[in-house]
């Protein structure tokens, strides 16, 4: 019984053909199938084709953010420019008010100049006066000294005549 084909009594393992059928089923076990592959690959596409969708979407978002800032900035810029404008406005209001305020300043000067010379005038005219009294009480001054003087030695000759009368009242003289 030594033949070359197994009988059918004997195991399958022993066999070479069941042996490959064996490793076979074992590594269909370990090893997927191309229908795995597929469904990942499926998977994975549906999964890249979501992320380039979103991509698209935050990259249609940015353009209208970035419209958005760029239209905020132009408003920017034209509050910027209305307010400039504004305040260039009001300045040259402030800066006509003082012009006036200097031109009335400069008017009041002027009067107020006016005034001080009038009354560097009048100084000088009560100066002359004060000089031409001041003259006139030194000459009248000099007038009365001579009149005062001469009283005085009036004054004291009568004194010295009375003086020298009681004396010879007194030695029984008269």
């Amino acid at each position: 019984m030594t033949n070359d084909i197994p009988s059918s009594k004997e195991p399958e393992e022993s066999s070479p053909l069941a042996f490959s059928r064996g490793m076979e089923m074992m590594i269909a076990g370990f090893i997927p199938n191309t229908r795995y592959f597929d469904s990942r690959f499926d998977l994975l596409q549906v999964q890249v084709d979501l992320l380039q969708k979103g991509q698209s979407e935050v990259k249609s978002q940015i353009i209208r953010l970035e419209d958005q800032i760029e239209r905020r900035f132009e408003r920017s810029d034209e509050i910027l420019k209305g307010f400039k404008n504004d305040v260039d406005k009001r300045f040259e209001q402030v800066d006509k008010r003082f012009e006036k305020s200097d031109q009335s300043l400069n008017e009041f000067k002027a009067l107020v100049d006016k005034r001080f010379e009038q009354v560097d005038k009048r100084f000088e005219q009560l100066v002359v006066s004060i000089d031409r009294l001041t003259e006139k009480l030194d000459h009248r001054d000099e007038k009365l000294r001579g009149f005062t003087i001469r009283m005085f030695s009036i004054a004291i000759t009568l004194s010295f005549l009375g003086a020298l009368g009681a004396m010879l009242k007194v030695i029984g003289i008269i």
